[in-house]
């Protein structure tokens, strides 16, 4: 196993110097992106977040706001912290107030997450998520001062925000009801969420009546990167083993994954890392040349939030398949998982 790890690691660091300069050469108009999180169900939406930051670092995307999908918790404070870390604390940050909305407080991540406030005590502003903004007043005033069809919505967590902003009325910062905003300010929806070809997946259960009506009302072209994409996309493990004082995301991955002698063949995480559900999602956002796409609509049948999955040719909405592989995908997420130690320490 220990080979195994050395040879993970020498190879990982050699796609690093040559990563650096891939990454460098995106050079092209920013996408304007809103960043929807359910941050303490998992630990692989801070390492989206991560990703998000190195790509605005490199001036491939620009970060309109973050905002979380769960209440009652501290998901919006571990935001602001990985924003700050950033140098981005100005972002505008919010949280649902939908009674369907997931509150996650007594998730088993929960209390890591916690531990970011005590680490981090300047870094943030709403220990508890209820006490943020409406993610939906920050989504309608984040949308109407962009212009028309710019904005990338890229949700990895539950879909009560979009549905509640579709929903919403006009207010002082648009006469357009949420479904008119939208459809004149987005460009395209990235989800990471529903379970190929059909089946119950975390995020789209968690608030099933709100996927149903997001996923059937949403009237902009909609790209969902499934369970399975992610399931065997592996990262993080390069980021667990470097040496940091202080980095929120490093802390979170240290706290969550497994260690490498604890691995077997069925644990989610492997040697190279924990899936890359959410990170799938930044990239597919940002650097869609990654991927192929299969057109065809996800649609919630039921109140449990199953899903099925139809391949229609003629649909705008599509799913995510593979083009480049999933191994080169994982060193690409590392890279920018580590690009803020890179450019420190390295250079």
């Amino acid at each position: 196993m220990y080979k195994k790890i050395y040879f993970f690691r020498l190879a990982f660091w050699v796609m690093v110097l040559a990563g650096c300069v891939m990454c460098d050469n995106h050079k092209r108009e920013p996408v304007k992106i809103i960043f929807d999180t359910d941050m303490v169900t998992d630990y692989d939406d801070m390492g989206a977040l991560a990703c998000l930051h190195a790509l605005a670092n490199l001036g491939e995307c620009e970060i309109l706001a973050t905002v979380s999908s769960t209440r009652g918790n501290g998901s919006v404070a571990s935001i602001e912290i990985c924003n700050n870390y950033y140098g981005r604390g100005e972002i505008p940050v919010g949280s649902p107030k939908l009674a369907s909305a997931v509150s996650s407080a007594n998730h088993p991540s929960h209390k890591k997450f916690l531990l970011l406030q005590k680490k981090y005590p300047k870094w943030f502003k709403y220990a508890n998520s209820d006490e943020s903004p409406d993610a939906v007043e920050v989504y309608r005033r984040v949308l109407a001062n962009q212009p028309d069809g710019s904005v990338v919505i890229c949700s990895v967590g539950f879909l009560s925000n979009l549905r509640a902003l579709l929903e919403s009325k006009g207010d002082k910062y648009s006469p357009l009801n949420g479904k008119e905003l939208v459809a004149k300010k987005v460009k395209k929806w990235v989800a990471m969420a529903c379970f190929y070809p059909k089946g119950h997946e975390y995020n789209s259960k968690g608030d099933p009546e709100s996927s149903k009506i997001a996923l059937r009302d949403w009237p902009t072209p909609i790209v969902v990167t499934d369970f399975q994409f992610g399931r065997h996309l592996y990262s993080g493990r390069a980021l667990v083993e470097a040496k940091f004082d202080r980095n929120p995301v490093h802390d979170v991955y240290k706290a969550d994954m497994l260690p490498c002698e604890k691995v077997t063949r069925h644990s989610w995480d492997q040697l190279e890392g924990h899936p890359s559900w959410d990170q799938s999602a930044i990239l597919v956002a940002v650097r869609s040349e990654y991927f192929a796409f299969e057109p065809g609509e996800y649609e919630i049948i039921d109140n449990t939030g199953l899903n099925i999955w139809r391949g229609d040719s003629t649909s705008k909405n599509c799913r995510v398949v593979e083009k480049l592989s999933r191994a080169n995908l994982g060193r690409i997420i590392d890279e920018l998982m580590l690009r803020a130690q890179l450019l420190e320490n390295i250079w």
